[in-house]
C-alpha cells in the first residue's frame, strides 16, 4: 500500500507550522497520548493539574506528554490571567491528507479522538495492529460517509479489505465515540449475520 504524505497543513488557528512528526505519529499509536491531546482539545484552557485529575497515567507522564505535544506544535501553553501563575493549554487543529488507492484519507483530531478510546473499544487496536493506522484512517472516513447514508457495511469492507464483522464492530465504536446516527433518518446498518444471509439469498436467486 502506497500513499502520499506531501503535506501536513494546519486547519484554523494555531501555530505557523506543525513540527515533530514522531510525536504526531505517536498520537495515532499511543491511546494515552491521544487521550491527553483530545482532553486539551475538548477543554480549551485546561490546566495541567486538571488534566492530571482525569488522566490514567502518572503526573510525570502527563507533564512529559504536554511537553512533547508543545514541542510538536500540537498544543500551546497560554497565560490566562497575564500573571504567569496558571498555565493553561489549548490544542492546535491539524489535518494530514493521505491518498490511498486514489482515495483521499484525512488524519484529523477527530481520528485521534477515536484512537484515544482504543482501550474501551478493542476493535480499534485490532484494526490498527493488523491493518495499519492508514487503513484505519480510511475506515474512519468511510464510516463517516456511512453515517450520512452514502455507503453500506459491505462497501466499507470491500474498500478497506476488512471483514464485514470487523467493520460492523468498528462502525458501532465510531458511532458511539462521535455520537453519530442520532438524526431522524439513520443509515441502514447490517450485522455480520444480516450480510451472510443476504449473500445466501443472492446465491439462491442466481441458481
Amino acid at each position: 500500500m502506497s500513499y502520499d504524505t506531501e503535506h501536513v497543513r494546519n486547519a484554523g488557528d494555531g501555530p505557523a507550522r506543525i513540527t515533530g512528526l514522531p510525536t504526531f505519529t505517536a498520537l495515532l499509536t499511543n491511546p494515552d497520548l491521544a487521550d491527553l491531546y483530545t482532553q486539551v482539545r475538548q477543554e480549551a484552557g485546561v490546566t495541567a493539574p486538571e488534566l492530571i485529575e482525569e488522566a490514567n497515567v502518572s503526573k510525570k507522564t502527563v507533564y512529559d506528554y504536554l511537553h512533547r505535544l508543545e514541542q510538536a506544535g500540537l498544543v500551546v501553553e497560554t497565560d490566562a490571567d497575564g500573571t504567569g501563575a496558571t498555565s493553561r493549554y489549548e490544542a492546535a487543529a491539524f489535518e494530514l491528507a493521505l491518498t490511498i488507492r486514489g482515495i483521499e484519507v484525512s488524519v484529523t483530531p477527530e481520528l485521534v479522538a477515536v484512537i484515544a478510546r482504543a482501550k474501551e473499544y478493542p476493535v480499534i487496536t485490532r484494526v490498527c495492529d493488523d491493518n495499519g493506522v492508514v487503513a484505519f484512517a480510511l475506515a474512519h472516513d468511510l464510516i463517516k460517509a456511512h453515517s450520512e447514508g452514502e455507503l453500506t457495511i459491505r462497501q466499507i469492507a470491500e474498500l478497506t479489505d476488512l471483514s464485514t464483522g470487523t467493520v460492523y464492530d468498528l462502525v458501532e465504536a465510531v458511532y458511539a465515540i462521535h455520537d453519530l446516527g442520532d438524526d431522524a433518518e439513520e443509515p441502514t446498518t447490517y450485522s455480520p449475520a444480516d450480510v451472510a444471509n443476504d449473500e445466501l439469498s443472492l446465491e439462491s436467486t442466481d441458481e
